[in-house]
C-alpha cells in the first residue's frame, strides 16, 4: 500500500498543481475544445434564431400593445363622434318636427281663411243671386198685376183701349203702390 501511495504521489507531482485537484490536464483540454465547438455550433445555428426569433416576438407583441392601443383610442373617438352625430340628429330631428308643426300650422290656418274666404264668397253669390231673383219675382209679379189691371180696366171699360199705353199706366199704378 505505500508503494501505491508513492505512485500516486509521483503521479501527482508530474501531474503539477491541477492533478492535486484529480483533474486530467489532457481530458480536460479535450472536454474545453469540446465545449468550444458545441458553444460555436449552438451560438451559430441556435442561440442567434432563437434570439432573432424572441426579438420579432417581443417586436410583434410591443405593435399589437401599440395598436390596440390606437384602436382603443379610436374606438372613444367614434363613441364621442356616434354620440355627437345622435345629438346632432336629434337636434335636427326637432327642427324639422318644429318646422313640420309650424307648417301644418300656417297650412291649416291658410285653408280655414281660404275655406272662409269660399263661404263668404258662396254666401255673397246666394245673395246676389237672391237679390236677382226677388227683383225678376217682383218685376214678374209687376208684370202679372199690370196684365191683370189692364184686363180689369178692359172690363171695367168696356172700350178697346191701346195695349201698350194701358201697359205703361198699369206698370205706372203699380210703381205707386210699392
Amino acid at each position: 500500500m505505500s508503494q501505491e501511495v508513492q505512485l500516486a504521489a509521483e503521479a501527482t507531482e508530474a501531474a503539477g498543481g491541477i492533478g492535486t485537484l484529480g483533474i486530467n490536464l489532457k481530458i480536460f483540454l479535450a472536454q474545453l475544445f469540446n465545449f468550444a465547438i458545441v458553444l460555436v455550433v449552438l451560438w451559430k445555428w441556435a442561440y442567434k434564431p432563437i434570439v432573432k426569433l424572441l426579438e420579432e416576438r417581443q417586436a410583434k407583441i410591443e405593435n399589437s400593445v401599440k395598436q390596440a392601443g390606437e384602436i382603443e383610442k379610436r374606438v372613444v373617438e367614434i363613441e364621442k363622434e356616434q354620440q355627437a352625430t345622435i345629438a346632432a340628429a336629434k337636434n335636427d330631428a326637432a327642427k324639422i318636427l318644429d318646422e313640420v308643426r309650424t307648417t301644418a300650422d300656417d297650412r291649416k290656418r291658410v285653408l280655414l281663411e281660404k275655406a272662409k274666404e269660399e263661404v263668404k264668397a258662396v254666401v255673397a253669390q246666394g245673395k246676389v243671386q237672391l237679390q236677382a231673383e226677388k227683383d225678376q219675382m217682383i218685376r214678374d209679379a209687376r208684370e202679372e198685376i199690370a196684365k191683370i189691371a189692364v184686363e180689369a180696366a178692359r172690363k171695367i171699360l168696356n172700350e178697346t183701349v191701346d195695349e201698350k199705353k194701358a201697359q205703361k199706366m198699369a206698370e205706372a199704378v203699380v210703381e205707386k203702390m210699392v
